[in-house]
């Protein structure tokens, strides 16, 4: 694997036309060894009209996206070419920081990431219609994920609209049994193939915190009031604290753009441009096991939702899929899922929907500990006190409290 650049990476500027729908985000290294044009392609709008606040949104998506072409070489420094305000760049310096802990972690690399910041001159001045905002929804849009969460906050919120960028069968399929048409967005990553050989940095971005830009500027664009996130208690938890010398002590939070701090942050920096559209999670203090308990009547969608990475792996390069996304049955989230889900759920109805009863044996045990232990997976699970909770209750649960994986866990 190479090692980190030296180059600043440029955050250069966006182009962005609300007909067509089309927004292109410009991105190089200093040196000239590298310059990426990502694509996003909204639904086109006729009678769309152009506007400050959608540039304003464009520009937000630019700062946010870039974190994808940042870490193939992870310099030390970043030149923004376009003006900020005050809020924005906060914003960037979290985001370029947390956003990118696991990135940083899994590599070994030193943390902050970034040393240096140059910004295009002095801070713009935060818009004088500027308010603090509030959480009235007005006309929401949610980004639509097809799991458990977007599922549950579509089925709580039947005026909101819902969009998914790239989405997949599975997608619109969850989509329409809870009533709604997807409103479908394409993201294309440029040089995708490039930036994830085995020889470049690679690892995990803020994708919450890219795809909620997305779908800022298509609620700018479109006449939405807010942009209602499903994102819940358990996101605040981290992952870890590093033990590896180069980020020694320091928290590793893969759900970090899914935070409460991060939403403040994004939604600040919509204030500070005037932009009329609020930005918060439905979920926020909600725990997952009122989640699960919500989700467990949601019977039509719960046979065809999937809250599993590997069934959506690849859908970076704007391309549809036909395939239908399952359960893997073996990641972390399918793990998660499956306990929290059998705490509401007999082992026939999981079986039908997994398609295997991932606590009939022992073989997913490491799998089940992990979700308390202080070191949890890298992936979008529930707190630790969730998991082990509800393993303690199904040994309670007559339906559960034989099966190999529930006595091997609670004995131990």
């Amino acid at each position: 694997m190479t090692g980190r650049g030296t180059a600043a990476f440029g955050i250069r500027n966006v182009v962005a036309d609300p007909v067509s729908g089309r927004i292109e985000l410009h991105y190089d290294f200093d040196d000239a060894s590298a310059s990426f044009v990502e694509r996003i392609e909204l639904p086109p709008s006729p009678d769309a009209q152009d506007s400050e606040a959608f540039q304003d949104a464009a520009r937000l998506l630019l700062l946010v996206a870039g974190t994808s072409y940042y870490k193939s070489q992870a310099p030390a420094a970043i030149q923004i070419d376009v003006p900020t305000t005050q809020a924005e760049r906060d914003l960037v310096s979290a985001l370029y920081d947390h956003g990118l802990r696991e990135f940083a972690y899994t590599n070994g690399l030193a943390v902050p990431l970034l040393e240096e910041i140059r910004w295009a001159g002095n801070p713009v001045p935060a818009s004088a219609s500027a308010s603090t905002g509030s959480e009235a929804i007005g006309r929401p849009l949610v980004p639509f994920g097809g799991g458990k969460d977007s599922t549950v906050v579509l089925s709580l919120l039947p005026e909101a609209d819902a969009a998914t960028v790239n989405p997949t069968t599975t997608h619109h399929d969850v989509a329409r049994i809870l009533g709604r048409e997807l409103i479908a967005v394409r993201r294309f990553v440029d040089q995708l193939d490039e930036l994830t050989r085995p020889d470049r940095l690679n690892g995990h971005v803020p994708i919450t915190a890219i795809v909620s830009s997305v779908c800022l500027a298509l609620a700018v664009r479109d006449g939405f009031t807010s942009v209602v996130l499903a994102n819940e208690q358990a996101a605040d938890e981290p992952t870890l604290i590093s033990d590896h010398p180069a980020s020694a002590g320091r928290a590793v939070n893969h759900q970090w753009s899914k935070g409460a701090t991060f939403e403040a942050l994004l939604d600040a920096a919509l204030v500070s441009r005037g932009i009329g559209v609020r930005y918060f999670s439905w979920l926020r203090d909600v725990s997952e096991t009122d989640i699960i308990a919500i989700l467990s009547g949601q019977t039509e969608a719960l046979g065809r939702l999937v809250s599993c990475n590997r069934a959506f792996a690849g859908r970076t390069t704007g391309a549809t899929s036909e395939a239908p996304q399952r359960w893997c049955g073996e990641c972390p989230k399918c793990v998660f899922t499956f306990l929290m889900l059998a705490t509401r759920l007999s082992p026939e109805q999981l079986k039908s929907i997994f398609g295997a009863d991932l606590l009939a044996t022992t073989e997913r045990n490491g799998e089940f500990e992990a979700l308390w232990s202080e070191v949890k997976p890298l992936e979008c699970v529930g707190e630790r006190s969730d998991a082990a909770g509800a393993m303690v209750a199904l040994a309670d649960d007559p339906r559960w409290a034989m099966h190999a994986a529930v006595v091997a866990l609670h004995s131990s």
